[in-house]
């Protein structure tokens, strides 16, 4: 048994800290008369956190299951946890059994994920994927989709084109492009104006906004399954419960299993967020700060170092997808970026009109001119075009 365990302080380990102690994890997989009376011990002279050891126990233990839960069962038993919780909150109950509850949701939360997470810290380092979306940097994305295979070889799309990854080639369109011509990682560069979709090698979905970067492997191998990104996306996660799916961004990395989520992560813009449509994700820590974990309607934001969970409606951070844009209290500011990806027109504004908030929705397969002058109606502005540009200029109410 090694002896700095028989140092460490116990009463003050939680959950997330028996699941880094090798020791701990070892003598729940492979119990010995040693281990197994070192912690009966601390147990009966309550030198053991017993609350946050029995969930990681449980948890250890739910891994190593025959019979892994369906699904369809892991999200019955999420939302069995989640309105426990609510009842709980509404019950106003002792701190005490609600940390308790609470705990256990985090512990099924992870068991639906079913990750090999316990020992693995590789999110905090560099990786294959973060190497080379560093070093194959695209400055300036062109007016159209391009499909990059390899340094030889790029593929120009005029039209918005479904693109999707099988075992043996890639599909444009319906047309076939053996992979033997492609590199390891394909970038998929979408300009401001276009949109397109994908489908990669897992079967795994995702739509991809305008001014978009996904860098992602032609196949994925090893334990884990990861891909890049600089913009938006809405991606429907194909389920694999041997190997996690991560989406990697310049601030944020978030891991699943299988489940459908919206991540805002342009790297020019000030803030990030990941929405859940269902299932579960978890947002990985940086800076060893703790992991975040959402359930469906759930949104986590990042803006300027700060982070922040609230409840949202998911239809409002989706409807791109449709070519719609609804806002509740946004900025005008923020609604023209916005705009101007999406159409790939440059809008320019006066300051003073910048913080003039309004809420709506927008039907972005209409021509801009009437998107702005929809705009122009209810708030003290007037639109100019001028050059290929527009110009929002404020008025008088």
């Amino acid at each position: 048994m090694p002896e700095e365990h028989l140092n460490r302080d116990y009463t003050q380990y939680t959950f997330d800290d028996f699941l880094q102690d090798d020791f701990f994890i070892s003598s729940i997989k492979n119990p010995t008369e040693e281990s197994l009376e070192f912690w009966c011990k601390l147990e009966e002279t309550c030198q053991v956190n017993v609350v946050e050891y029995n969930l990681a126990k449980e948890f250890i233990c739910s891994m190593q299951l025959e019979d892994p839960m369906s699904d369809t069962e892991e999200l019955e038993l999420w939302d069995r946890i989640v309105t426990s919780n609510q009842m709980i909150n509404k019950k106003r109950n002792k701190r005490r059994q609600l940390a308790f509850v609470v705990g256990i949701a985090a512990c099924i939360a992870i068991v639906v994920f079913s990750l090999p997470y316990i020992t693995d810290k590789s999110y905090t380092e560099s990786s294959d994927i973060l190497n080379y979306a560093a070093e194959n940097r695209v400055e300036n994305i062109q007016t159209e989709i391009q499909l990059i295979l390899s340094k030889e070889k790029t593929i120009q799309l005029t039209e918005e084109s479904d693109i999707a990854y099988d075992s043996t080639e890639i599909k444009v369109s319906e047309k076939g492009i053996s992979k033997n011509e492609s590199a390891a990682f394909n970038q998929l560069l979408v300009p401001r104006g276009r949109r397109s979709k994908l489908t990669l090698a897992d079967g795994t979905k995702m739509y991809v906004n305008s001014g978009t970067r996904v860098v992602y492997p032609i196949e994925f191998a090893g334990e884990k399954r990861e891909i890049y990104v600089d913009g938006e996306i809405f991606i429907e996660v194909h389920p694999d419960s041997k190997r996690p799916f991560i989406v990697r961004t310049s601030n944020i990395d978030v891991q699943v299993l299988g489940t459908k989520f919206n991540v805002m992560a342009y790297e020019s813009d000030k803030n990030k967020q990941v929405v859940l449509a269902s299932g579960s994700v978890k947002i990985l820590a940086r800076n060893n700060a703790k992991d975040t974990f959402l359930s469906p309607t759930q949104m986590y934001e990042y803006s300027n170092g700060k982070e922040h969970v609230e409840t949202v409606d998911v239809q409002r951070h989706t409807s791109w997808i449709k070519g719609l844009y609804y806002f509740d209290g946004e900025k005008l500011e923020v609604i023209i970026a916005r705009l101007s990806r999406y159409y790939g027109v440059e809008i320019n504004y006066e300051s003073e009109i910048a913080n003039l908030k309004c809420s709506g929705k927008l039907d972005m397969k209409d021509n801009l001119a009437d998107v702005l002058n929809g705009l122009a109606f209810t708030l003290p502005i007037k639109v100019e075009y001028n050059n290929e540009s527009y110009n929002l200029i404020k008025t008088s109410m």
